[in-house]
């Protein structure tokens, strides 16, 4: 993680100091007065840095008070979704206060991980760790799923804390039952169902689907979360001199084609001879997705479930790319949609296959 650290005391910068010493990717923030023998910045504009660090950072750790702290990063507040980890301690070391973003931002995690350092307590405020229940921020992340809607965490997780019927919808039986594994005991009202068809005949507050595909049929007045399982590998092939929009285009289409929501890619995946095609890398750095290569000669073994190419062979030494790409990078023989031609472009999708 990249963590800020920031103190404005002696003791603080005495603490804080030590503590860059234990946390990798942690930068230290002081008085000028206070600068010591660890490389640190000065303190110029606190409020001011602390907006450049709020919106740079994994986490931030303030050694002071905690009125000083809240009145700091207030400005700089968006959502759920993209507040960085905060954790408040005092300057003597005998606390440390999960803040802001506990579940999503790691903020919890990261007072535990500074409490075992220095040897303090960690203070933990939200309802589910305080009565020992699983969050669903903390399943999504155990099991790589996206949340698609971060507004509605507060319902299913008031659910849980207040005992009222949390229902999993999961097709995938190998993920249902380890999630099923997961929360084990500590929530007698989770119920967990296949399909949405098994669950006409309860009347359940919340629902948690865990799919793929946008479409799912439940209940008009039930309430349901999405979670997104990121295991789906795009394969892309592409004539040489693609442009970003055109790879975009061909993507896109093929997810909606499908019914397939885009936060269910886990990476996409090509032939080595692509790696310095300008479109292709524009599209995965626009979409923050990471690109497999490979090479003819881990790509000629693959399946091809389209059939063999022999303008594709003449042109890489390979009969197929987008197909046996994804199946390479998803660890599967079986794609789980075939070739998609769209002008200069091929899509392929393989799915990885569920690994407790």
């Amino acid at each position: 993680m990249n963590i800020s650290v920031f103190a404005l005391t002696k003791n603080g910068a005495e603490l804080g100091e030590r503590l860059c010493r234990r946390i990798d990717g942690a930068y230290l923030y002081l008085p000028v007065r206070f600068k010591g023998s660890f490389n640190a910045a000065f303190l110029n504009d606190f409020r001011s840095q602390v907006g450049q660090a709020f919106g740079k950072s994994d986490g931030l750790i303030f050694i002071m008070a905690s009125g000083i702290v809240v009145r700091s990063i207030a400005p700089f507040l968006k959502n759920k979704a993209e507040d960085p980890a905060v954790v408040v301690m005092d300057e003597k070391g005998r606390y440390v206060i999960s803040l802001l973003s506990g579940h999503l931002g790691g903020a919890n995690k990261l007072a535990k991980d500074i409490a075992k350092i220095v040897g303090a307590k960690p203070v933990i405020t939200t309802a589910t760790d305080v009565n020992g229940l699983p969050c669903i921020e903390d399943i999504a992340e155990r099991f790589n799923l996206a949340i698609d809607d971060f507004k509605k965490i507060k319902i299913v997780n008031s659910a849980i804390v207040n005992g009222r019927p949390v229902v999993f919808v999961d097709e995938d039986v190998k993920r249902r039952e380890a999630i099923k594994g997961f929360v084990g005991s500590w929530v007698q009202g989770f119920k967990f169902y296949k399909s949405a068809v098994q669950t006409r005949r309860i009347k359940p507050e919340v629902f948690v689907i865990v799919s793929n595909h946008f479409s799912f049929s439940l209940q008009p007045s039930a309430f349901s979360l999405l979670l997104r399982p990121k295991n789906l590998v795009v394969g892309i092939g592409c004539d040489r001199g693609v442009k970003l929009k055109e790879v975009e285009g061909a993507y896109f289409s093929v997810l909606k084609k499908w019914d397939v929501s885009p936060l269910s890619v886990r990476n996409i995946a090509s032939i080595d001879v692509k790696k310095n095609e300008i479109g292709l890398l524009k599209f995965a750095k626009k979409y923050n997705l990471k690109i497999d290569f490979y090479s003819k000669d881990k790509l000629v073994d693959m399946p091809l479930p389209s059939g063999f190419s022999k303008f594709v062979m003449g042109k890489v030494g390979v009969g197929g790319v987008c197909e046996p790409a994804a199946l390479r990078s998803a660890g599967t023989k079986r794609i789980w949609i075939k070739k998609q031609k769209t002008g200069r472009v091929t899509i392929a999708v393989a799915k990885a296959p569920f690994i407790s």
